[in-house]
């Protein structure tokens, strides 16, 4: 740590113990120091993080790309003053820090993605070893983690192998004939087989009694910090939640949505495909700091959705956009492409469609991940609830530009007025 440009006088080393970072604390309250400048290293930079926070320090955490330019040779001194040198001439930009309770949270929430991720490895499993004594689950069912897939499997580590009885745990929703369902469940069973199917089986409900024990955790989190900013009132909310939310078998089982419409101002479910998932990562990535990015362009370039345009001698060198390991760009871009999927009708799979049939889907994706961002920014900022209608922007200009292309399309393939008036007495007929 480096208080001045004097290697002997204005540096000092200190342990990663917490008497330590105390102890630095201290030391810097002796040299009159209140803003604190840092290199981002992986995590590891968190405790120190909090201790100074804690003693009432401003601090600055900013990214190793930012520093690294200005070394001559490489040292811990070295790299102190380099630092505090940038510091002091304002040339280090800082990385975004959510807040206090998104912190809190967030090691729960990424724990929680890892066990579910953990949990379908397993059932990934199970399928390689039924296919191993070809029973075939996975060409019965769709989804083996679906509720008939799962009564199948507990029955089987019941002792249960006679696929007539197998079959009948099938939901009757199942596309395939009952016959079909019976030959693809009749295997050739032995012991290693089962053992392993039980196996991983066990492991699989251990890691879903962890998911709810997780999820139970996170629910205390959201109701002590709401009963802390908020007057109490009911956890339920009738105005919140109009969009009928997804469940699946890993959807969060606490009403995140109430949750974040009461610390957030707004409703973001009612947005199509932000569903809990969504809401929590949110949440816990960036939650109520949404105000720390100046603008809704700003908010889109953190997150990776936009081209990071270089150029030099008026030549565009390149377009890429810049790489984000946060998870919450990838849950941006899964509800985009869920949009892509939607069959009900709504203005953001128009534009969805619209880009993919353009650029094709890759490049729609970002595009509709990047418009969600903007959506989810002003509706955070102005506090404003979410309006289909403003995501199509101008009516009457989106109708324009239809027209101009059936007028192209009708010029391209030779369709005349007289070939639509048959076309329409044939649709009366």
């Amino acid at each position: 740590m480096a208080v001045g440009d004097d290697p002997k006088q204005h540096v000092r080393q200190f342990g990663v113990s917490t008497k330590e970072l105390f102890r630095l604390a201290q030391w810097l309250t002796e040299h009159q120091v209140r803003h604190v400048a840092m290199e981002a290293t992986g995590g590891y930079e968190k405790p120190l993080v909090n201790v100074l926070q804690e003693t009432g320090f401003e601090v600055l955490v900013t990214a190793g790309a930012n520093t690294k330019n200005y070394r001559r040779f490489k040292s811990d001194t070295s790299d102190a003053i380099h630092i505090r040198t940038l510091h002091s001439l304002g040339l280090l930009p800082p990385i975004f820090l959510a807040d206090e309770f998104s912190t809190l949270i967030r090691p729960l929430v990424r724990l929680r993605r890892s066990l579910v991720e953990d949990a379908a490895d397993y059932i990934r499993r199970i399928q390689k070893a039924l296919r191993a004594g070809n029973v075939r689950l996975d060409a019965v069912l769709t989804d083996t983690n679906s509720v008939s897939g799962l009564r199948v499997i507990a029955a089987i580590c019941q002792g249960q192998e006679d696929p007539i009885k197998l079959a009948a745990l099938v939901d009757s929703g199942c596309k395939k004939k009952p016959a079909e369902i019976i030959e693809l469940l009749r295997g050739n069973w032995n012991g290693a087989m089962r053992f392993e199917v039980r196996s991983n089986y066990r492991l699989y409900l251990n890691l879903q009694a962890e998911i709810a024990g997780l999820d139970k955790e996170l629910d205390q989190h959201f109701t002590d910090h709401t009963k802390e900013l908020l007057q109490p009132q009911a956890v339920t909310d009738p105005s919140v939640g109009r969009q009928k939310l997804r469940q699946s078998p890993n959807t969060p089982r606490l009403p995140i949505e109430q949750y974040a419409h009461k610390l957030l101002g707004v409703d973001l479910s009612n947005i199509p495909g932000f569903g809990r998932d969504a809401l929590l990562t949110f949440m816990a990535e960036v939650g109520e700091s949404i105000a720390k990015f100046h603008s809704a362009k700003a908010f889109a370039k953190w997150l990776g959705f936009t081209p990071n345009n270089k150029a030099s001698g008026g030549k565009v060198l390149s377009k890429k956009t810049l790489k984000n390991k946060s998870t919450l760009p990838n849950t941006f871009r899964l509800v985009a492409n869920s949009l892509g999927n939607m069959k009900k009708p709504n203005p953001m799979t128009a534009f969805f469609l619209r880009i993919a049939y353009k650029a094709g889907r890759i490049k729609a994706i970002t595009a509709t991940a990047r418009k969600l961002s903007v959506i989810v920014y002003k509706m955070l900022t102005t506090g404003e609830a979410y309006e289909p209608t403003k995501v199509v922007g101008n009516v009457e200009q989106v109708k324009q530009q239809q027209i101009r292309q059936m007028k192209k399309k009708l010029v391209k393939f030779g369709i005349t007025g007289a070939d639509l008036g048959l076309f329409a007495n044939l649709g009366a007929a």
